[in-house]
């Protein structure tokens, strides 16, 4: 009896309920957990998981890792809960079934289509699949405009469409898409505002806030409990000059709420295109 050696991948969108347990981690996790013990020639050898990553985009990073380690023929068999938790993009989700599984001699099994690539070599299974795929595909492109235009509903009424507050602001506990001043942080929005008005210079608005030992926006969030990010080291210690700059035209401390800045170059793409002032 040949062993097959095993990775149960489970992935969970953004967009996902997080209520529907019949997509949960767990119950993914369980179902294919349930596969295994029916089939004593699979051995497992790792469980790779994707929390919060779009099945359309194949970049995700536990993807990445579990297909660097078929390369490198550290396992054999792929489990999933069903084609949708593979990817959602039916071109690309082909590519990886019918051409670099095979090429790889990956055997790959989706435990709720039933499929199992070691039995579907005929013609009516690939049709099937490539079904199963197309719907998937649409269902995510649907889902993407409901959303869009959820949001794009949201934004004419005013309410605020960002995923963060900015600083000098908290988001109301009863409707987080309302802005509420935060007066530690107002106070010094408003000093930075004040003396650009008198006519300082970013460098020396920068200048003054650190020679005061005043706290950076990332030391507030910090303090706050907040988990944020910063690309740039430097701005976690010291106010610098692109901080005070980005403060100074965002329209949001003018009272305005500006959302859809930006749009996907293409579906599933990262890449992002600014759109026209208008839009």
């Amino acid at each position: 009896m040949q062993v097959y050696k095993a990775i149960k991948y489970i992935r969970l969108s953004y967009t996902d309920d997080k209520t529907v347990e019949s997509d949960s981690v767990a119950n993914q996790r369980r179902l294919i957990d349930d596969y295994i013990a029916r089939h004593p020639e699979i051995e497992v050898v790792a469980e790779k998981i994707d929390d919060g990553y779009s099945g359309v985009l194949f970049q995700r990073p536990a993807f990445r890792r579990m297909m660097d380690d078929a390369k490198r023929g550290k396992m054999n068999c792929i489990i999933v809960k069903d084609f949708s938790r593979f990817g959602r993009d039916y071109l690309e989700t082909g590519n990886y079934l019918e051409r670099i599984f095979l090429l790889l001699g990956i055997r790959f099994i989706s435990v709720n289509d039933q499929f199992d690539s070691e039995d579907c070599m005929g013609m009516t299974g690939g049709m099937s699949i490539a079904l199963k795929n197309i719907i998937n595909s649409m269902y995510s492109r649907d889902l993407s405009k409901k959303v869009k235009s959820a949001m794009e509903t949201r934004a004419a009424r005013g309410e605020y469409m960002g995923a963060l507050m900015p600083y000098g602001y908290l988001k109301n506990p009863e409707n987080v898409h309302q802005l509420l001043p935060d007066e530690e942080a107002a106070e010094i929005v408003r000093m930075i505002f004040t003396m650009a008005a008198k006519g300082k210079k970013k460098p020396e608005i920068a200048r003054f806030l650190n020679g005061q030992g005043t706290p950076t926006c990332m030391e507030h969030f910090q303090a706050m409990g907040l988990k944020r990010k910063s690309h740039r080291e430097k701005e976690k210690k010291l106010w610098t000059i692109t901080t005070i700059g980005d403060m100074l035209k965002n329209e949001v401390y003018l009272g305005r709420t500006i959302w859809n800045k930006t749009r996907q170059a293409a579906a599933g793409s990262r890449r992002r295109i600014k759109n026209d002032r208008s839009e």
